[in-house]
């Protein structure tokens, strides 16, 4: 009779295999934008498939850090890795396509194949988002290896995260002037944009970002909700390396107002592209998103000296 194991189900690789596709893509697109000189929506034609295998590939990795950490739920945990790694590669494959074709792969309802892929992506990058929350929630359950304070800004970082990453479908809204050639022509080339208060292409631009200098920019809140979890959990990170107590309930606490803080500063860059008002000209709203960012600053310099002390001493 052979006798039964209890040994741990194995862990997907499907996300590091993911990440690796990513950096080779990045480099690709790289080189194509030093020999490729179309332009499209106003930037080089390579630039956009370029930062998202990047963001991608970080989002990937950080899925990956968190969930190799948990204690539990190994199966669930696995296939969310797998649907992640997934609909990243079609995500890349569509955005890779249509840049090569010399088209727009966001906003594009030029055709019935354009309009086709465009709402494949919004259908699968949603399923994405979905699972990476299931899965970093799983793993920092108390089963997990990770520190009350770790999961607590791992938590925060993925609340952040999917709000910011569902109020992205504002971008999909059509302008006003879309909205005047759709009643005029009765179909739209294009329905939605990243500008709020001008038209792509009609703005000054920030360089590699290409954040608008003159209207209100709906990627820039995007940009800071999505990528909270990373600066959250970088800044467990720290703490941990500098002695910080991380099962201590005020650190806990810090923790969670740390969270909330990044939370504000996304939601004060989201009030201040709505109102058409670009992050280097903020207007009514620079108040609350630069006061919220030195809360968050605060918050972080409250929360490091302990640590520095600690390891001072030697405890």
């Amino acid at each position: 009779m052979t006798p039964t194991t209890n040994s741990p189900e194995p862990r997907s690789r499907a996300l590091l295999r993911y990440a690796g596709f990513a950096g080779i893509g990045a480099v690709v697109t790289l080189l194509l934008l030093g020999v490729d000189p179309r332009r499209l929506a106003g930037e080089p034609l390579w630039l956009k498939p370029l930062k998202f295998f990047v963001s991608s590939g970080i989002a990937a990795l950080t899925v990956e850090w968190i969930v190799t950490r948990a204690g539990g739920a190994i199966g669930r945990i696995n296939a969310c890795r797998s649907v992640i790694a997934w609909g990243f590669a079609f995500e890349m494959a569509v955005i890779c396509v249509q840049a090569a074709r010399g088209v727009r792969s966001h906003f594009n309802l030029s055709t019935p194949i354009d309009t086709a892929l465009f709402a494949s992506m919004g259908l699968v990058i949603t399923v994405v988002v979905l699972a990476a929350a299931v899965a970093v929630f799983l793993a920092t359950d108390r089963r997990s290896r990770w520190s009350p304070v770790e999961r607590v800004a791992a938590r925060w970082g993925m609340v952040v995260f999917v709000v910011a990453a569902f109020l992205g479908n504002l971008m999909a809204r059509p302008t006003r002037e879309q909205s005047l050639a759709a009643s005029a022509s009765g179909r739209p080339a294009l329905v939605g944009s990243h500008f709020v208060g001008s038209a792509e292409g009609m703005t000054r631009t920030m360089p590699v970002t290409g954040w608008s200098l003159e209207s209100g920019d709906l990627r820039v809140p995007h940009f800071i909700g999505m990528h909270a979890i990373q600066i959250l959990m970088l800044m467990a990170f720290l703490m941990r390396r500098l002695g910080v107590p991380m099962g201590a309930e005020s650190t806990r606490r810090r923790t969670a107002l740390l969270g909330g803080l990044w939370a504000l500063v996304w939601g004060a860059a989201l009030g201040q592209a709505l109102t058409g008002r670009s992050v280097v000209d903020p207007g009514g709203c620079g108040w609350l998103l630069w006061g919220s960012a030195g809360g968050v600053l605060v918050c972080i310099g409250s929360m490091l000296p302990l640590g520095v002390q600690r390891k001072e001493v030697g405890v």
